[in-house]
C-alpha cells in the first residue's frame, strides 16, 4: 500500500449528509440502555457538510461551524487523514475519513460509533 501526502484530495469536495440509517446499522447499545435514551442518541445525528460548513441540528438547537481550513496530511485508495482546529478544545485534531463509494464515515470519539455520510447531488 502506498501512502500520498498532498494538499487537497478531490473526494472531499461536494456536499454532504449524514446518514442516520447506515450510522446506526452496525450500532449496538450497551445491553441496560433504556430505549428512551438511545431514541435521544439517534435524534443527536443529524449533520450536513457542503464548502467548508458543518451544520449540526438536534431538536431545538442548531450549531453551525465555519471550517476555514484543514491540511491533507496523506490518502490511500480508502481514506484520506486531515488535521483541523477543533474550536470546542483548542487545539488542532486529526481525522481519518473513510470513503466507500457516495459515502464517507468517520470514528466518533470515544470509537463506539462511525458516523457515515452520504454525497448530496449537485442540483
Amino acid at each position: 500500500m502506498s501512502l500520498r501526502v498532498t494538499k487537497s484530495d478531490s473526494r472531499l469536495l461536494g456536499a454532504w449528509r449524514s446518514d442516520r440509517r447506515r450510522t446506526f446499522r452496525y450500532f449496538k447499545p450497551k445491553v441496560n440502555c433504556p430505549a428512551r435514551s438511545l431514541r435521544k442518541f439517534r435524534a443527536l445525528l443529524a449533520s450536513s457538510s457542503s464548502g467548508g460548513i458543518t451544520t449540526s441540528t438536534i431538536p431545538n438547537w442548531t450549531d453551525t461551524k465555519q471550517h476555514t481550513r484543514y491540511d491533507v496530511l496523506g490518502s490511500d485508495a480508502v481514506s484520506v487523514v486531515i488535521r483541523s482546529r477543533n474550536e470546542l478544545v483548542g487545539e488542532d485534531r486529526l481525522q481519518q475519513i473513510h470513503f466507500d463509494g457516495d459515502w464517507y464515515w468517520v470514528a466518533l470519539p470515544g470509537g463506539s460509533i462511525c458516523e457515515f455520510f452520504r454525497r448530496v447531488p449537485p442540483e
